[in-house]
């Protein structure tokens, strides 16, 4: 929340949990930001949200929106959107903040204009933790000499596409990569048309972990996250040879956030978990 309030970012929840079950919750968790009550999925039906894969007789889960978030700007227009079919999953804080600032693409300036001669390329993990049930990003930022382009999909075949791999994990899920739009190039020597990144590039891949295939060791839960980043530059006249870099991560992985619902790593009793799920039963019902 503090990276939100720096920003001038404000943020608001809509849960079809009752006004009291999200004060319980604002309560046990310090929460300051605004949650919106929507017993009767009134406001989810209207945004076109409502989770359709649940069917209207199952209760108390039908009323349940689709997980997700929209960035809205100062005029209220969506200029992002986050959306899950998985209702335990949700997108990371540090995605939907850096969509809010129009940052989600942008390559800092760290070469304090001083020109380079090759490309060169960074990893990281968006977050040092990653909790279950929160998706993070993989962000792979290439600095790009002037002159040079990368190459972004599709490609001719022989060609390779700026992308980010990952190795065979069965701790981690992966979801579809996350690039900036490209523009056609046609190289002067051979006539060919390709599509490809302006200046510096930033790839993201979202992930998630999955909890069933958790490693343990005496630090606690964690994931690892390998792979490679690939890419091929190019000038207006001519290919370079594809080039890759081999990353490896780990990662703490955090547990999910409960009610008090049992017993359970995670579980925080103040927030009455049990008494509103009865409530909800009992009101879907």
């Amino acid at each position: 929340m503090d990276a939100y309030r720096a920003a001038g970012v404000r943020l608001y929840a809509l849960s079809y949990d009752e006004p009291d079950a999200l004060a319980d919750y604002a309560k046990a968790h310090d929460t300051t930001f605004t949650m919106l009550s929507d017993p009767d999925s009134e406001v989810i039906e209207s945004f076109g949200i409502l989770n359709t894969l649940i069917p209207p007789d199952d209760h108390p889960w039908y009323g349940l929106p689709f997980p997700g978030s929209y960035v809205v700007d100062a005029d209220g227009i969506v200029v992002a959107k986050f959306f899950e079919h998985n209702f335990a999953v949700r997108s990371g804080p540090e995605q939907m903040l850096a969509a809010a600032l129009g940052q989600e693409f942008e390559a800092e300036d760290v070469r304090g204009g001083q020109p380079v001669d090759r490309v060169s390329a960074e990893v990281m993990v968006d977050g040092d933790r990653l909790p279950m049930g929160v998706t993070r990003h993989i962000v792979a930022t290439f600095r790009v000499p002037e002159g040079q382009h990368l190459y972004g999909e599709p490609v001719p075949e022989g060609l390779v596409a700026s992308t980010i791999e990952l190795d065979d994990s069965d701790g981690i899920l992966s979801y579809e990569m996350l690039a900036p739009p490209t523009s056609p190039l046609t190289l002067a020597g051979s006539g060919e048309t390709l599509q490809t990144y302006e200046g510096d590039v930033v790839l993201r891949l979202p992930i998630a972990q999955n909890a069933r295939q958790m490693q343990k060791d005496d630090d606690g839960r964690y994931v690892t996250i390998s792979g490679r980043l690939r890419w091929q530059a190019c000038d207006d006249n001519e290919c370079f040879l594809p080039e890759s870099m081999p990353f490896s991560f780990r990662v703490e992985a955090g547990f999910p956030v409960l009610g008090d619902m049992g017993p359970g790593v995670g579980r925080v009793p103040a927030m009455n978990g049990a008494q509103h799920f009865q409530r909800l039963i009992d009101r879907r019902a």
